[in-house]
């Protein structure tokens, strides 16, 4: 008897109560949605900014424990018009621009979405930095590199030091 009771009682949800909760998902996923692309973004050019900051520390760990004296190994070729760079990462590998290698040279693109730009004593040197056996960068001053998404609304700086530091900073994250 007490069977026959509780199944007459049960009840599923209504329709209003489906609706509702339809309602509830469809405002969170509204919400979710542009939130996530915006950090996707700022994610991909924090990495791309890791990268570079990770390959211009390797040239200059290298140059200075296997340099002696001289400047010139250990390369780091920028090309923004082809959005992508070229790390030279053994003694004997030379990169000739446009597209000459030899030795270990690495080819870092950049994925379509990011752009990144040269400061102007990056330009001049031909767009061209390596470090002495000291680990100091050539050219000498502060040279930036900023990446950004193709928008330009998340922007972030790769700075090189006179002393050879290199850091990375928002410029509009």
């Amino acid at each position: 008897m007490n069977f026959k009771l509780f199944a007459r009682n049960r009840r599923g949800f209504t329709l209003i109560e489906l609706i509702i909760v339809i309602a509830i998902i469809i405002i969170l996923t509204g919400i979710a949605v542009p939130l996530s692309a915006g950090y996707i973004t700022e994610r991909n050019v924090y990495n791309a900014a890791t990268q570079v900051q990770q390959d211009l520390l390797l040239a200059q760990s290298l140059a200075i424990t296997h340099s002696s004296g001289a400047s010139g190994w250990f390369e780091i070729y920028f090309y923004p018009s082809d959005n992508k760079y070229y790390v030279e990462t053994t003694e004997d590998a030379k990169f000739t621009p446009p597209s000459t290698k030899s030795g270990k040279v690495i080819t870092r693109q950049f994925n379509s979405v990011l752009k990144f730009s040269l400061s102007q004593s990056l330009l001049d040197s031909g767009g061209k930095i390596n470090f002495n056996n000291f680990g100091n960068p050539n050219p000498s001053g502060e040279s930036i590199i900023t990446i950004f998404n193709t928008s330009e609304n998340k922007k972030i700086n790769v700075t090189i030091s006179t002393i050879g530091r290199v850091k990375i900073d928002w410029v509009t994250k």
